[in-house]
């Protein structure tokens, strides 16, 4: 069974990014803020997982809590990075896709967004572009599962599914209080920010059409289905 390894890059689930163990090679999704790389890598070594058997990073959106470090990481890793056309932007010019950031409160407008505006990290091409609803098969890794386009948080936002139930589906939820699981962390909420909440929908949807049952998220801990579908119904319908 493929596992999933959370790495976290601020304490508490505040901002996560993954590893996922495979049979050949293991897959790394997400990268953190700028200068993460250090504490990711120092979080590999700790579960005894060797740089040399990582084949993959996938980006899942262009906000630069989680591609910050792609370039760095790439180097280091000297892996093909992955992510959707629609956010590839970002990655390429090393700053968020501001358009994208429509806050779910005003405190976000005022004390969030203008710091994500400013960010800046080095650019990074990506090697594996998804495009439209095109998936990315994982089993050359060896693992039973795929990369699938989940549009709403960003245009180009993307989950991975695995056929044991797991799914990392980043920033389409949070949990927690602030940005992550401080406390409260079966409390499911919005992110700061969505870009299209009608399509938010949509993938929530579709995610849970293919027997999905524990959700990995970029803010705060892993929640359960009953959690995703209670999001759903109380924030989006």
């Amino acid at each position: 069974m493929n596992q999933i390894i959370q790495l976290s890059i601020l304490p508490l689930g505040m901002i996560n990014c993954f590893l996922i163990k495979g049979n050949t090679k293991h897959v790394l999704v997400d990268t953190g803020v700028p200068s993460s790389e250090a504490k990711i890598i120092k979080q590999l070594h700790q579960h005894k997982i060797k740089l040399e058997d990582i084949g993959l990073i996938v980006i899942s959106h262009g906000h630069i809590d989680h591609f910050g470090s792609a370039k760095r990481l790439k180097d280091i890793l000297k892996v093909p990075v992955l992510i959707h056309d629609l956010d590839k932007k970002a990655l390429e010019t090393g700053e968020s896709m501001l358009e994208t950031l429509n806050p779910n409160h005003k405190i976000w407008d005022v004390f969030l967004k203008p710091r994500l505006a400013r960010g800046k990290t080095s650019p990074c091409l990506p090697d594996i572009v998804l495009i439209g609803d095109e998936e990315f098969d994982l089993k050359n890794y060896g693992i039973n599962g795929k990369v699938i386009h989940s549009p709403g948080h960003t245009p180009g936002s993307l989950s991975v599914i695995l056929e044991n139930g797991s799914a990392i589906i980043m920033d389409l939820a949070s949990s927690g209080i602030l940005l992550g699981g401080i406390a409260f962390n079966s409390r499911v909420k919005h992110p700061p920010f969505h870009d299209n909440l009608q399509q938010l929908k949509n993938s929530i949807n579709h995610i849970l059409s293919l027997n999905t049952q524990t959700f990995y998220l970029g803010h705060g801990n892993p929640i359960s289905r009953k959690l995703l579908i209670k999001y759903k119904e109380r924030f989006l319908e």
